[in-house]
């Protein structure tokens, strides 16, 4: 059986080909669950004072876990208002409510750098983090698949057009 795939000629085979390397390149790019499971289980943002948001855990008898008083004495500051761990999701997450006025104050690197520091200090426990304002907003995503090798941070939002600054003219 001779198959004709000549770029001069057009074939069946060649049209079948293309079509099918389309087609998969399309199914990988769409199809990626384990990758994205996390962000498609959230935790969902409080809304109201900071007084009525759970404590973080506190252990006087053990470690607490996950232990993020080290990088909230550290990179926290007066930006992070409170955090907890969200036991009423299906995943592991931990709340940060943030400074709404100290957040937009940052841009894009400053916040970059807050959410990572938090990640990778709530990823050594095995836990997502979320970002959100005392408006319940979700202002970014700290999300690692099982194996924490490919985590992903998310900053921008559609639904949040109020992270989205307009550049600065000189």
């Amino acid at each position: 059986m001779k198959y004709d795939v000549c770029c001069g000629k057009k074939s069946p085979f060649t049209k079948s080909l293309f079509l099918f390397l389309i087609a998969g390149f399309g199914l990988i790019f769409v199809l990626q669950p384990e990758e994205y499971a996390a962000l498609a289980q959230q935790a969902v943002c409080p809304k109201g004072d900071v007084a009525d948001f759970p404590a973080p855990p506190l252990s006087q008898n053990q470690k607490s876990v996950p232990s993020l008083w080290l990088a909230q004495k550290q990179f926290g500051g007066q930006l992070l208002d409170r955090w907890f761990v969200d036991y009423n999701s299906s995943n592991s997450w931990v709340v940060l409510v943030v400074n709404r006025q100290l957040w937009s104050g940052l841009d894009y690197v400053g916040r970059y750098q807050f959410v990572n520091r938090f990640g990778v200090a709530a990823g050594e426990y095995g836990y997502n983090v979320r970002v959100c304002n005392r408006q319940g907003v979700g202002l970014a995503v700290y999300s690692c698949n099982g194996d924490r090798l490919s985590c992903r941070i998310d900053l921008e939002s559609v639904s949040n057009p109020g992270i989205q600054r307009k550049p600065k003219l000189f």
